[in-house]
Protein backbone atom coordinates (compact mmCIF):
# COMPACT_ATOMS: atom_id res chain seq x y z
CA UNK A 1 0.00 0.00 0.00
CA UNK A 2 2.84 2.41 0.88
CA UNK A 3 4.52 1.69 -2.47
CA UNK A 4 1.32 2.49 -4.38
CA UNK A 5 0.92 5.77 -2.49
CA UNK A 6 4.51 6.74 -3.25
CA UNK A 7 4.00 5.96 -6.94
CA UNK A 8 0.85 8.06 -7.00
CA UNK A 9 2.68 11.01 -5.44
CA UNK A 10 5.54 10.74 -7.90
CA UNK A 11 3.16 10.48 -10.83
CA UNK A 12 1.24 13.55 -9.66
CA UNK A 13 4.45 15.51 -9.16
CA UNK A 14 5.76 14.49 -12.57
CA UNK A 15 2.53 15.49 -14.31
CA UNK A 16 2.46 18.86 -12.56
CA UNK A 17 6.14 19.43 -13.30
CA UNK A 18 5.43 18.65 -16.96
CA UNK A 19 2.64 21.22 -16.88
CA UNK A 20 5.08 23.81 -15.50
CA UNK A 21 7.61 22.89 -18.19
CA UNK A 22 5.10 23.46 -20.97
CA UNK A 23 4.06 26.76 -19.42
CA UNK A 24 7.69 27.84 -18.68
CA UNK A 25 6.75 30.35 -16.03
CA UNK A 26 8.97 32.68 -14.02
CA UNK A 27 10.03 31.76 -10.51
CA UNK A 28 7.07 31.21 -8.18
CA UNK A 29 8.39 32.13 -4.73
CA UNK A 30 6.62 33.23 -1.54
CA UNK A 31 8.98 35.98 -0.30
CA UNK A 32 9.41 37.86 -3.59
CA UNK A 33 8.11 41.12 -2.09
CA UNK A 34 11.36 41.61 -0.13
CA UNK A 35 13.45 41.76 -3.34
CA UNK A 36 11.81 42.19 -6.73
CA UNK A 37 14.44 43.07 -9.33
CA UNK A 38 14.26 39.65 -11.01
CA UNK A 39 10.62 40.41 -11.98
CA UNK A 40 10.77 44.23 -11.99
CA UNK A 41 14.09 46.07 -12.48
CA UNK A 42 12.44 49.21 -11.07
CA UNK A 43 12.05 47.57 -7.64
CA UNK A 44 15.56 48.46 -6.50
CA UNK A 45 14.80 50.63 -3.48
CA UNK A 46 16.49 53.95 -2.71
CA UNK A 47 18.39 53.29 0.52
CA UNK A 48 22.04 54.32 0.57
CA UNK A 49 24.39 51.36 0.50
CA UNK A 50 24.12 47.87 -0.94
CA UNK A 51 21.60 45.06 -0.50
CA UNK A 52 22.17 41.35 -1.08
CA UNK A 53 19.27 38.88 -1.23
CA UNK A 54 19.57 35.09 -1.36
CA UNK A 55 16.65 32.68 -1.61
CA UNK A 56 16.38 28.91 -1.92
CA UNK A 57 13.21 26.87 -2.45
CA UNK A 58 12.49 23.14 -2.53
CA UNK A 59 9.00 22.15 -3.69
CA UNK A 60 7.45 18.86 -2.51
CA UNK A 61 10.63 17.84 -0.67
CA UNK A 62 11.18 14.09 -0.79
CA UNK A 63 9.30 13.56 -4.07
CA UNK A 64 11.35 12.46 -7.10
CA UNK A 65 11.97 15.12 -9.76
CA UNK A 66 10.49 17.87 -7.58
CA UNK A 67 11.23 21.51 -8.60
CA UNK A 68 14.09 23.43 -6.95
CA UNK A 69 14.77 27.17 -7.16
CA UNK A 70 17.65 29.50 -6.31
CA UNK A 71 17.72 33.31 -6.52
CA UNK A 72 20.46 35.90 -5.87
CA UNK A 73 19.78 39.65 -6.14
CA UNK A 74 22.23 42.50 -5.49
CA UNK A 75 21.49 46.25 -5.63
CA UNK A 76 23.29 49.50 -4.81
CA UNK A 77 21.90 53.06 -4.77
CA UNK A 78 23.69 56.32 -5.54
CA UNK A 79 22.05 59.55 -4.34
CA UNK A 80 24.35 61.65 -6.55
CA UNK A 81 22.88 60.28 -9.78
CA UNK A 82 19.48 59.23 -8.36
CA UNK A 83 20.07 55.73 -9.71
CA UNK A 84 20.24 52.14 -8.60
CA UNK A 85 22.48 49.47 -10.10
CA UNK A 86 22.22 45.76 -9.58
CA UNK A 87 22.40 42.20 -10.81
CA UNK A 88 20.08 39.22 -10.57
CA UNK A 89 20.80 35.55 -11.14
CA UNK A 90 18.26 32.75 -10.74
CA UNK A 91 18.17 29.03 -11.31
CA UNK A 92 14.93 27.13 -11.73
CA UNK A 93 15.03 23.33 -11.93
CA UNK A 94 11.52 22.38 -13.02
CA UNK A 95 12.16 18.65 -12.69
CA UNK A 96 11.83 16.00 -15.43
CA UNK A 97 15.25 17.03 -16.80
CA UNK A 98 14.32 20.67 -17.53
CA UNK A 99 16.08 23.71 -16.04
CA UNK A 100 16.42 27.45 -16.66
CA UNK A 101 19.21 29.84 -15.59
CA UNK A 102 18.76 33.58 -16.04
CA UNK A 103 21.29 36.38 -15.37
CA UNK A 104 20.73 40.12 -15.91
CA UNK A 105 22.29 43.49 -15.09
CA UNK A 106 19.78 45.98 -13.66
CA UNK A 107 19.50 49.77 -13.82
CA UNK A 108 16.78 52.03 -12.35
CA UNK A 109 16.42 55.82 -12.35
CA UNK A 110 14.53 57.46 -9.45
CA UNK A 111 12.38 60.56 -9.83
CA UNK A 112 11.15 62.55 -6.80
CA UNK A 113 7.56 63.32 -7.78
CA UNK A 114 7.17 65.32 -4.54
CA UNK A 115 8.46 65.02 -0.96
CA UNK A 116 6.24 61.94 -0.40
CA UNK A 117 6.35 59.91 -3.62
CA UNK A 118 9.17 58.40 -5.67
CA UNK A 119 8.87 57.01 -9.19
CA UNK A 120 11.40 54.39 -10.27
CA UNK A 121 11.90 53.40 -13.92
CA UNK A 122 13.97 50.29 -14.54
CA UNK A 123 15.44 48.14 -17.29
CA UNK A 124 17.55 44.99 -17.21
CA UNK A 125 19.44 43.02 -19.83
CA UNK A 126 21.21 39.69 -19.85
CA UNK A 127 20.82 36.14 -21.07
CA UNK A 128 18.83 33.00 -20.43
CA UNK A 129 20.22 29.46 -20.51
CA UNK A 130 17.65 26.72 -21.09
CA UNK A 131 18.64 23.09 -20.74
CA UNK A 132 16.98 19.71 -21.15
CA UNK A 133 18.79 16.58 -19.97
CA UNK A 134 16.99 13.29 -20.82
CA UNK A 135 19.29 11.37 -18.48
CA UNK A 136 17.73 13.17 -15.48
CA UNK A 137 14.21 12.19 -16.56
CA UNK A 138 12.95 8.89 -15.19
CA UNK A 139 10.83 7.24 -17.88
CA UNK A 140 7.64 5.46 -16.87
CA UNK A 141 7.88 3.30 -19.99
CA UNK A 142 11.34 2.14 -21.11
CA UNK A 143 9.93 1.32 -24.54
CA UNK A 144 10.04 5.07 -25.29
CA UNK A 145 13.83 4.76 -25.75
CA UNK A 146 14.69 4.64 -29.44
CA UNK A 147 11.49 6.26 -30.66
CA UNK A 148 11.71 9.31 -32.94
CA UNK A 149 10.25 11.51 -30.19
CA UNK A 150 12.89 10.48 -27.65
CA UNK A 151 15.61 13.11 -27.07
CA UNK A 152 18.90 11.25 -26.75
CA UNK A 153 21.36 14.00 -25.79
CA UNK A 154 21.45 16.93 -23.40
CA UNK A 155 20.50 20.14 -25.23
CA UNK A 156 21.27 23.71 -24.16
CA UNK A 157 20.18 27.01 -25.70
CA UNK A 158 21.44 30.50 -24.78
CA UNK A 159 19.36 33.54 -25.73
CA UNK A 160 19.32 37.30 -24.90
CA UNK A 161 16.75 38.49 -22.37
CA UNK A 162 15.33 41.89 -21.38
CA UNK A 163 12.94 43.16 -18.64
CA UNK A 164 11.42 46.59 -17.98
CA UNK A 165 9.12 48.08 -15.36
CA UNK A 166 8.08 50.98 -13.13
CA UNK A 167 7.37 51.36 -9.42
CA UNK A 168 5.87 54.15 -7.31
CA UNK A 169 6.54 54.18 -3.58
CA UNK A 170 5.85 56.22 -0.47
CA UNK A 171 6.32 55.74 3.25
CA UNK A 172 3.14 53.64 3.58
CA UNK A 173 2.64 51.89 0.22
CA UNK A 174 4.21 50.93 -3.08
CA UNK A 175 2.92 49.58 -6.36
CA UNK A 176 4.61 48.43 -9.53
CA UNK A 177 4.14 46.86 -12.94
CA UNK A 178 6.59 45.18 -15.29
CA UNK A 179 7.15 42.97 -18.30
CA UNK A 180 9.76 40.19 -18.35
CA UNK A 181 11.29 38.27 -21.28
CA UNK A 182 10.18 41.02 -23.65
CA UNK A 183 11.68 39.39 -26.75
CA UNK A 184 9.75 36.14 -26.41
CA UNK A 185 6.20 36.04 -27.75
CA UNK A 186 5.71 32.42 -26.72
CA UNK A 187 7.38 29.82 -24.53
CA UNK A 188 9.62 27.04 -25.75
CA UNK A 189 11.42 24.22 -23.99
CA UNK A 190 14.42 26.53 -23.54
CA UNK A 191 12.87 29.98 -23.14
CA UNK A 192 10.16 31.53 -21.02
CA UNK A 193 7.47 33.54 -22.74
CA UNK A 194 6.57 37.15 -22.04
CA UNK A 195 5.16 37.79 -18.52
CA UNK A 196 3.21 40.80 -17.22
CA UNK A 197 3.15 41.73 -13.53
CA UNK A 198 1.26 44.17 -11.34
CA UNK A 199 1.61 44.24 -7.56
CA UNK A 200 1.11 46.38 -4.50
CA UNK A 201 1.93 46.45 -0.81
CA UNK A 202 0.88 48.66 2.08
CA UNK A 203 2.56 49.32 5.42
CA UNK A 204 0.28 50.73 8.11
CA UNK A 205 0.92 51.49 11.78
CA UNK A 206 -1.71 49.84 13.98
CA UNK A 207 -0.11 50.53 17.36
CA UNK A 208 3.31 51.72 18.52
CA UNK A 209 4.73 48.21 18.16
CA UNK A 210 2.53 46.59 15.48
CA UNK A 211 2.29 47.18 11.74
CA UNK A 212 0.25 45.46 9.04
CA UNK A 213 1.38 44.99 5.46
CA UNK A 214 -1.33 43.74 3.06
CA UNK A 215 -0.03 42.63 -0.33
CA UNK A 216 -1.37 41.73 -3.74
CA UNK A 217 0.28 40.52 -6.94
CA UNK A 218 -0.96 39.34 -10.32
CA UNK A 219 0.96 37.64 -13.12
CA UNK A 220 -0.37 37.07 -16.64
CA UNK A 221 1.24 34.89 -19.28
CA UNK A 222 -0.80 33.54 -22.19
CA UNK A 223 -3.32 31.21 -20.50
CA UNK A 224 -1.85 31.58 -17.00
CA UNK A 225 -3.27 34.07 -14.50
CA UNK A 226 -1.68 33.67 -11.09
CA UNK A 227 -2.66 35.83 -8.12
CA UNK A 228 -1.31 36.25 -4.60
CA UNK A 229 -3.39 37.86 -1.84
CA UNK A 230 -1.92 38.04 1.64
CA UNK A 231 -1.00 40.04 4.71
CA UNK A 232 2.00 40.26 7.04
CA UNK A 233 2.14 41.50 10.63
CA UNK A 234 5.30 43.15 12.02
CA UNK A 235 6.27 43.50 15.69
CA UNK A 236 8.61 46.45 16.28
CA UNK A 237 9.56 46.14 12.61
CA UNK A 238 11.83 43.27 13.66
CA UNK A 239 9.70 40.11 13.75
CA UNK A 240 7.03 39.25 11.21
CA UNK A 241 4.60 36.54 10.21
CA UNK A 242 2.04 36.26 7.45
CA UNK A 243 -0.21 34.18 5.27
CA UNK A 244 -0.98 34.32 1.53
CA UNK A 245 -3.38 32.55 -0.84
CA UNK A 246 -2.08 31.88 -4.36
CA UNK A 247 -4.59 30.54 -6.90
CA UNK A 248 -4.22 30.18 -10.66
CA UNK A 249 -7.63 31.27 -11.95
CA UNK A 250 -7.22 29.40 -15.24
CA UNK A 251 -6.81 26.14 -13.32
CA UNK A 252 -8.65 27.11 -10.15
CA UNK A 253 -9.71 23.57 -9.21
CA UNK A 254 -6.17 22.25 -9.79
CA UNK A 255 -3.71 24.96 -8.80
CA UNK A 256 -4.06 26.61 -5.40
CA UNK A 257 -1.48 27.11 -2.69
CA UNK A 258 -1.40 28.64 0.79
CA UNK A 259 1.89 29.96 2.16
CA UNK A 260 2.81 30.75 5.75
CA UNK A 261 5.83 32.98 6.30
CA UNK A 262 7.82 34.06 9.35
CA UNK A 263 11.07 35.93 9.86
CA UNK A 264 13.09 38.47 11.79
CA UNK A 265 15.43 41.40 11.15
CA UNK A 266 18.50 42.22 13.23
CA UNK A 267 20.19 45.63 13.60
CA UNK A 268 18.39 46.92 10.49
CA UNK A 269 21.00 45.04 8.46
CA UNK A 270 20.35 41.30 8.42
CA UNK A 271 17.11 39.51 7.60
CA UNK A 272 16.05 35.87 7.76
CA UNK A 273 12.75 34.48 6.45
CA UNK A 274 11.10 31.11 6.12
CA UNK A 275 8.04 30.05 4.15
CA UNK A 276 6.02 26.84 4.19
CA UNK A 277 3.56 26.16 1.36
CA UNK A 278 0.52 23.89 1.35
CA UNK A 279 -1.25 22.48 -1.71
CA UNK A 280 -4.97 22.68 -2.46
CA UNK A 281 -7.12 21.62 -5.37
CA UNK A 282 -6.49 18.64 -7.63
CA UNK A 283 -2.90 18.23 -6.50
CA UNK A 284 -3.57 18.35 -2.75
CA UNK A 285 -2.49 14.71 -2.52
CA UNK A 286 1.10 15.93 -2.92
CA UNK A 287 2.95 16.36 0.39
CA UNK A 288 2.68 19.88 1.81
CA UNK A 289 6.39 20.15 2.52
CA UNK A 290 7.50 22.96 0.24
CA UNK A 291 10.19 24.96 2.03
CA UNK A 292 11.68 28.34 1.23
CA UNK A 293 14.53 30.10 3.06
CA UNK A 294 15.49 33.75 2.53
CA UNK A 295 18.62 35.60 3.70
CA UNK A 296 19.36 39.27 3.05
CA UNK A 297 21.87 41.84 4.22
CA UNK A 298 22.26 45.62 3.95
CA UNK A 299 25.74 47.13 3.87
Amino acid sequence: MEINIKKALIASAASLSALFCSAQQDLMVSQQIFSRINVNPAGTGNNKGCDAFLLGRIQWAGVDNSPKTGLLNFTAYSENVKSSFGATVNYDNLGVGNSQTNAQAVYAYHIDLNPKYILSLGISAGFNVGSFDPYKNTLKDDSEIGKSTYVKDKTTEISPDFNAGAEISSEHWMTGFSCTHMLNDTSTTFRKGRHFYIYGRGFFNITTNFDLAPLFSYMHKHNTNTTEIGCQAFFKKMIWGGVAWKPDFNRFSEMQMMSITAGFEWANRFRFGYSYDMNFGKYNNLPSNTHEIMLSAHF
